[in-house]
């Protein structure tokens, strides 16, 4: 599981990247809508983001558009083989890559500012002209493999494999986007080639440029590489949460040293003006957790909560220990207890202190102001990342508490590890009233 050192997912990486907030505009370039955000850094990063994630293809995809994008970066373009692209590349010290995840994907450039041109070649060509050359893309299916398989034998991987599809059944989040080895086999280069037009459309993309660049440059950059990629009609899947208001388990047997375990409940999207107050109650809620798990009863090696900020949103506590029975009745435990006796606000304004004055830290990279206004433009608005800083100050103690008692109803277990130790045990309910 991608346990990151972070709480609130985009939360934090936006607040701490908006310093001047009229400096963010966006802008349309014959019909692709552009986010900019300019800096003195002299890194300048690019991003392409591609709406949908796993709702553009189905299961027995899985992973395509990982391979797709992937592709577009290292399988060659019209005007560079596979061996001229990565030779460019490493002349310049140009970094491209891609990734596609559970609501999107992308294809990134970045570079110093003194080689942009160069740098913008070799994107805007991987981006328009890919050619997934055969020989490049059975060594890109290989090495996607091989990480596939070491990734999925870390049991934090695994976990949140399996609580995907116990949390989301019957949704498109059980499809992994990384795919599965006899799906990934199964990629054809038309198959690649022809899920890549899908992608490729301007009322699918979004661009999001932040560096030491003009906007006037970044404008043209795009009008003359990109105006005439296809503009079709495209509507996004509506996803609607399930609601985790009961105490469903999934368990699988493992033999490791240490049990590890999840539980799921539900998050408010990333435009409720709950949203904040959750986080800063999620806070909390960790914070609670580690110390009682961890520091005062000694029975966990790691715990701790954090909010995915997804289309389908939802917070996910976790902690891997020997007793596993203990472990769960102590989460429950210390969840309701803050659900009951709420957080006292000598502590929130503790943290939004923290929040606030990280806020005017100007020491966030390229990359990470990019992936902060991307994700807030997929969740439903990239200038709502500007509003953070002020929707800190403005959250009571009381909308925290509220917060917590309203989206935390049920929990969905996850445990992997000696299952023979649940054996008659049934997780305990939690306070289902609302505050």
């Amino acid at each position: 599981m991608k346990r990151l050192t972070f709480i609130l997912i985009i939360f934090y990486a936006c607040i701490s990247s908006i310093k001047a907030q009229s400096e963010t505009q966006s802008f349309n370039a014959d019909g692709i809508k552009v986010i900019f955000k300019p800096t003195t850094k002299n890194v300048i990063d690019v991003r392409v983001y591609f709406r949908g994630g796993v709702t553009n293809y189905s299961a027995a995809q899985a992973g395509i558009e990982n391979m797709a994008l992937g592709g577009t970066v290292e399988c060659g373009t019209q005007k560079y083989s596979p061996t001229a692209f990565k030779d460019t590349s490493d002349k310049y010290g140009l970094k491209l890559g891609s990734a596609s995840g559970y609501d999107c994907g992308f294809i990134k450039l970045n570079c110093i500012s003194k080689y942009f041109n160069q740098g913008w070649d070799l994107f805007s060509e991987a981006v328009k002209n890919p050619i997934f050359d055969a020989d490049a893309l059975k060594i890109l299916k290989e090495r996607t493999i091989s990480i596939n398989r070491n990734y999925d034998g870390d049991p934090n991987n695994r976990l949140e494999q399996l609580e995907m599809q116990n949390a989301f059944v019957n949704t498109p989040y059980t499809t992994n986007p990384d795919g599965y080895e006899e799906t990934i086999k199964s990629f054809t280069v038309d198959d690649l080639k022809n899920y890549y037009k899908t992608l490729l459309n301007k009322n699918r993309i979004f661009i999001v440029v932040v560096g030491n660049v003009s906007k006037q440059e970044v404008f043209e950059k795009i009008l003359l590489s990109f105006g005439n990629i296809p503009s079709t009609p495209y509507t996004p899947i509506e996803l609607q949460s399930p609601v985790f208001n009961d105490k469903k388990m999934v368990m699988e047997k493992r033999a490791i040293p240490t049990n590890y375990i999840s539980a799921i409940t539900n998050a408010p999207d990333f435009t409720s003006n709950n949203y904040v107050p959750f986080l800063l109650g999620v806070s909390g809620l960790e914070g609670h957790l580690y110390h009682y798990l961890k520091s005062q009863s000694g029975l966990v090696i790691n715990a701790g909560a954090l909010v995915m900020s997804r289309k389908m949103p939802y917070l996910e506590m976790y902690a891997n220990g020997a007793n596993a029975q203990e472990i769960m009745l102590g989460i429950s435990t210390k969840l309701k207890e803050i659900q009951n006796e709420g957080l006292d606000d000598e502590w929130l304004q503790h943290l939004k202190n923290i929040y606030i004055s990280d806020s005017y830290i100007d020491e966030q990279s390229s990359s990470a102001l990019n992936y902060s206004l991307g994700s807030a433009e997929i969740l439903g608005n990239w200038q709502y990342a500007d509003d953070l800083p002020k929707l800190v100050q403005m959250a009571t103690l009381q909308q925290v508490n509220n917060a917590l008692n309203f989206y935390i109803r049920g929990l969905k277990w996850t445990f992997l590890g000696d299952t023979d130790a649940l054996k008659g045990f049934t997780p305990p309910d939690l306070n289902p009233s609302v505050k």
